[in-house]
């Protein structure tokens, strides 16, 4: 082989092996505009009574959000408002610095978080009870709109999805304890640097606006609960079921948990009640129907609904008494309303085993009157 044939096909070689590099940089650079893009929006928040305020950085992967919004005043897993509503891709990385006022420390995080299955619940959607017929009277879907990050103590970080009726967690990470230098604080403005003064956690402890006095006496002389907000992330395979007279009609449950998620039961969902893991329950709203025949024409009704606050002690204690012996089995949890239609009590049942739930704080009041034509 002559030395122009070699060098010939040493060209060919490097222009073929330069094309394909270039291919695939485009390829790639083609993919990340690409992304699926959602409109949504992020909040923070943390635990009442254990505010923070994140120093620096945000979301990132193929979008950047910023988590610098202040001091949290709200509960764990609430929404506030962000500041970035818009179109874009969603995150898949977390690299922040924050304070704990609290702890009187600063905590970093820099990881991945679970793409793949925000993506999915994204995509996926769900139908909200506010609307769910399109202009046609088909099921219509909504999606998420919120990515919330929450903050506790011990560096603890989780992420939710939000959207009408229904929050759903993303996944919990670990943040680590961070120092400062000296050198950056000291370039810092003078609102910034704020976040470095033992004098400024005292004051953000003491207003009462971002820590109510009622919770401040409550916890003060006791220790910080380090691995309570770890607890609530506990799922167990159940339902709601209800016992009523044969007159009244459920028409819709809306279920809050103590992890921060929550969702709503009403028409189809509420006819095939699924057993699904779920948290433990912390509140419910409940609606139903007394439908009373009048005559062979009309069917008149009176509706109502309940708000229902659990006792956390004891609403954890039966769930961990029901599932001691089997966390892999299906219990139920049972509304029964009274006949008068002044209460609702709640149970804990598996096969013939019942907890009952006597310390649940419930309110009843009545709600429009209905009339449907036979």
């Amino acid at each position: 082989m002559t030395k122009l044939l070699k060098s010939i096909i040493l060209g060919m070689m490097i222009s073929l092996t330069v094309c394909c590099q270039n291919k695939q940089q485009n390829n790639m650079l083609q993919n990340k505009t690409n992304l699926p893009k959602f409109q949504w929006e992020e909040n923070i928040c943390s635990p009442m009574g254990y505010p923070i305020e994140v120093y620096r950085g945000g979301l990132e992967g193929n979008v950047y959000v910023s988590l610098s919004q202040g001091t949290t005043t709200g509960e764990w897993a609430s929404s506030g408002s962000g500041t970035s509503y818009g179109i874009k891709p969603l995150p898949s990385r977390i690299n922040c610095i924050w304070v704990s006022y609290a702890e009187g420390c600063l905590y970093k995080i820099d990881s991945p978080i679970d793409y793949d299955k925000m993506l999915h619940l994204f995509q996926e959607g769900y139908q909200n009870s506010a609307f769910y017929f399109n202009g046609n009277g088909e099921y219509k879907k909504m999606t998420f709109s919120t990515i919330i990050v929450g903050f506790a103590p011990g560096g603890v970080v989780v992420i939710w999805v939000m959207g009408g009726g229904r929050q759903v967690e993303i996944g919990r990470y670990k943040g680590e304890k961070h120092q400062v230098s000296q050198d950056e604080i000291q370039r810092l403005d003078s609102h910034e640097s704020l976040l470095f003064s033992k004098d400024e956690y005292k004051r953000i402890m003491l207003n009462t606006q971002i820590v109510p006095l009622e919770v401040r006496e409550a916890n003060a002389g006791k220790p910080i609960p380090y691995g309570l907000w770890d607890s609530y992330r506990v799922w167990y395979s159940w339902r709601p079921i209800f016992a009523i007279k044969k007159e009244d009609e459920i028409t819709s449950l809306f279920c809050a948990q103590i992890n921060g998620e929550y969702e709503d039961w009403f028409d189809k969902s509420l006819l095939e009640n699924k057993f699904r893991k779920r948290a433990i329950p912390k509140s419910a709203h409940l609606t139903w129907t007394d439908w009373t025949d009048n005559s062979w024409t009309d069917k008149k009704g009176q509706g109502y609904g309940g708000e229902i606050t659990f006792d956390e002690q004891e609403i954890t204690q039966a769930y961990q008494e029901m599932y001691k012996d089997d966390k892999e089995g299906q219990a139920e949890l049972q509304f029964s309303i009274n006949h008068i239609n002044t209460f609702v009590t709640v149970q804990l049942k598996q096969g013939d085993k019942e907890i009952r739930l006597g310390k649940t704080i419930v309110k009843v009041y009545k709600s429009k009157s209905l009339s449907l034509k036979k």
